[in-house]
């Protein structure tokens, strides 16, 4: 599940045995949020505006997406934007231990990157902290489930998505029934 606390209060009162886990991809996203943070604040500066106008992309990008000569350009800003640079390496860090982690190794793993970024972390990444203290049994159980069913809810965002995109498409219907039934119609065929 998404790292909402009242699905994990209504699972815990509902099913109280049941194994909670958090989303991966929404754990990576709640550090990408705080990296979109650093980005937005150095970019506001004079030196910035013109130095990274059309870059972002370069450290939005996953590290292993990015062309050589792409990934050299990085480096050279990330040598005038220090902040950026020690946001983007936590970010992309944090992506490589759910690659590489296991379950013996994971807690460690996840101790280590929180620690780093306690002490090197720019204040925005900082502040994302507190969702890993929060959820951090949550994110561990990940890796609990052997490695080719670690569980997603990406089959269930997808629908989600689905439904959004119907109800907007279907905004101002006068009979909800007809969007009921459209949104049934279009996730059987999908």
């Amino acid at each position: 599940m998404d790292m909402s606390g009242s699905f994990r209060g209504s699972v815990r009162s509902v099913l109280p045995h049941a194994t909670i886990v958090a989303d991966h991809f929404h754990v990576i996203q709640h550090v990408e949020k705080a990296f979109n943070k650093v980005l937005q604040r150095i970019c506001a500066t004079k030196e910035a505006k013109t130095l990274m106008k059309g870059k972002r992309p370069l450290f939005k990008q996953a590290k292993e997406d990015l062309t050589a000569e792409q990934e050299d350009e990085r480096v050279k800003l990330a040598e005038v934007f220090p902040d950026i640079a020690q946001a983007w390496s936590l970010k992309e860090d944090l992506r490589s231990w759910y690659f590489t982690a296991s379950a013996s190794n994971a807690a460690s793993g996840l101790d280590c990157w929180i620690a780093k970024v306690e002490k090197d972390g720019p204040p925005e990444m900082r502040e994302a902290l507190s969702a890993f203290r929060n959820w951090r049994d949550e994110i561990l159980a990940f890796f609990s489930f052997l490695p080719k069913n670690r569980i997603s809810n990406g089959f269930v965002e997808g629908k989600n998505n689905r439904t959004k995109a119907l109800m907007r498409q279907a905004y101002g219907y006068r009979n909800r029934l007809n969007l009921r039934l459209r949104i049934l119609c279009t996730e059987a065929a999908a």
